[in-house]
């Protein structure tokens, strides 16, 4: 049921180690940064508590070190360790709070990113069950790109970083940010890897490194709609945000921290303004009530049909 999008030893260019091997000096050079944090063994015992919370879909408990936007996304990485077991290997990036509006007050100022992993996937059309998830979890409605190039690590212009990029691909995820009140609830959310539980990829939308590319991309317009062709909410990138301004912010923010991307890897911008509650009484507004959802996207693809990604709801059957 999984979706594959991983980036092997072969298609890198490396030499086959050892996953055990690779693991362990993994964890060994994140623990290494990390530990750098005042009473970090304090902190590892908090990010295990949180983790070990959130794989068994409980309300994570309040996280209480204080660290620096710098000290929390090094204990992400150590978090993301601790999760791979359970959900796989890091085979892209999302990233939020590029939106117009009011900012998300969990989210610091300009913007926050998360590692997507391989065992978050689900084929495009599979079903999820709400009582699956937890209590405060969500369909958001996502955009996403493809790696295609190295080159977009020393892109500058908007043409050369979309030069570095060879496909958009339909994207929707079920964020499950459940947890008990707290106080330190940005630093929570990115050691917590912004609580990225569930993502759906649609098929590759190819691209070209176009001055019409880039406007079809900042003026696409798109749409949720349920199984009996129902508008759920329609909008347009034109009122949201300008999608090379998201690539740009998530490969310099990545740069920060000492990663490149990589061919393959798939990038996720961020919501697209449709978001609803799974679950009725949760915070966001009326639940889906419906049994499938598409994300629909106009104007991408050549024979005029919508580029897509289906998600189907199981309330309650087997």
């Amino acid at each position: 049921m999984t979706r594959s999008y991983t980036c092997g030893p072969a298609q890198l260019g490396v030499a086959a180690v050892p996953a055990v091997l690779l693991g362990l000096v993994w964890m060994e050079s994140a623990s290494a940064q990390a530990d750098a944090t005042a009473d970090a063994s304090e902190v590892r015992a908090a990010v295990a508590a949180m983790a070990d919370d959130f794989l068994n879909t409980r309300a994570i408990r309040p996280f209480p070190p204080e660290l620096s936007l710098e000290e929390a996304y090094r204990w992400q990485d150590v978090m993301v360790e601790m999760l791979r077991p359970t959900m796989g290997e890091v085979v892209g990036y999302k990233t939020g709070g590029h939106s117009p509006g009011p900012p998300n007050p969990n989210f610091p100022a300009g913007g926050i990113r998360a590692q997507l992993m391989s065992g978050m996937f689900l084929d495009d059309g599979a079903t999820i069950r709400p009582e699956d998830m937890g209590a405060a979890s969500f369909l958001e409605a996502d955009f996403a790109f493809r790696v295609g190039s190295e080159s977009i690590n020393e892109a500058e212009t908007d043409l050369e970083i979309l030069a570095g990029l060879d496909a958009v691909v339909p994207f929707a995820e079920i964020p499950d940010p459940t947890a008990e009140p707290d106080g330190n609830a940005m630093i929570r959310g990115i050691v917590g890897n912004m609580s990225s539980r569930t993502a759906f990829a649609g098929e590759p939308v190819p691209i070209e490194p176009t001055q019409a590319w880039l406007d079809r991309l900042n003026n696409m317009q798109y749409a949720v709609v349920d199984e009996n062709g129902t508008v759920i909410q329609r909008a347009s990138m034109a009122d949201w945000y300008r999608p090379i301004d998201a690539v740009r912010w998530l490969r310099d923010h990545l740069q920060s921290f000492g990663k490149d991307l990589v061919p393959g890897q798939l990038l996720s911008l961020g919501n697209l303004g449709i978001n609803r509650p799974l679950h009725d009484g949760a915070e966001g507004g009326d639940a889906y009530a419906a049994d499938r959802y598409h994300v629909e996207y106009y104007g991408l693809t050549g024979d005029g049909a919508p580029a897509t990604v289906t998600i189907n709801v199981n309330r309650g059957g087997d």
